[in-house]
């Protein structure tokens, strides 16, 4: 009894609310590095001096997001959540710490290939980076999306059914970004090498890997909320 009045009461118990500010603050970690992506991704308005500027921001964002994960485990190894939840908290965890290491390797590899630009028509690299931009930018709009999720999570049922589903629908949205782009790097594999073939088919694969991991957590959330019984 005393535990369906803390859950009428405020819904999440201090170690759940704990758990889902830490998940925030990943989001955050997250939403900040896809935007640097969009920057980088914007070349070649942006120098290489530029792109290695925000590709250092994006490893300290990434190494920040270690950290916050590596408490969240040591939580849950003390056993301060529900214990039948542990595994999908820790999954959400794995997913918003996917985003981060996403963007630190699309970031590399941008700097890599600015570096040493590959050899490719200039106008089919600039089309598939204004699609990658595209796939990214639903990223972001997921993240925000998704750290709204957050804020309701427990006590709007009816906003956060809305919000996963919009969630669901932008990663949609990117499948048929992601599905042109590939059809158009496959369709024009004779006119490159293969270190661009590969380079370009990596990260587009890695930047709609950002919106699965978004989908994914907000299914997480809703699954977490509907166990708790919201």
């Amino acid at each position: 009894m005393t535990e369906l009045v803390k859950r009428v009461k405020g819904f999440f118990v201090p170690g759940e609310k704990d758990a889902f500010r830490r998940i925030q603050e990943l989001a955050g970690l997250a939403e900040e590095a896809l935007q640097l992506m969009v920057k980088i991704l914007a070349r070649p308005s942006n120098g290489l001096k530029d792109i290695e500027g925000y590709t250092e921001r994006i490893n300290i964002l990434e190494k920040d997001g270690d950290t916050i994960t590596q408490s969240f485990e040591e939580m849950l190894g003390r056993g301060s959540l529900t214990a039948s939840l542990d595994y999908d908290f820790g999954r959400l965890a794995d997913n918003g710490d996917s985003i981060l290491d996403r963007a630190h390797g699309l970031s590399r590899q941008i700097r890599r290939v600015t570096r040493r630009p590959l050899r490719e028509a200039k106008e089919f690299d600039s089309d598939i980076r204004k699609e990658q931009i595209s796939l990214i930018e639903i990223g972001l709009a997921q993240l925000r999306l998704f750290r709204r999720l957050l804020d309701v999570a427990g006590s709007n049922r009816d906003e956060a059914i809305d919000l996963a589903h919009k969630i669901e629908d932008l990663e949609e949205q990117g499948d048929d970004v992601k599905d042109s782009m590939l059809d158009e790097i496959y369709g024009s594999w004779e006119n490159l090498d293969f270190a661009s073939f590969h380079n370009y088919l990596e990260t587009t694969i890695e930047a709609d890997d950002i919106l699965d991991l978004c989908e994914d957590a907000s299914d997480l959330v809703m699954a977490i909320t509907k166990a708790l019984g919201a």
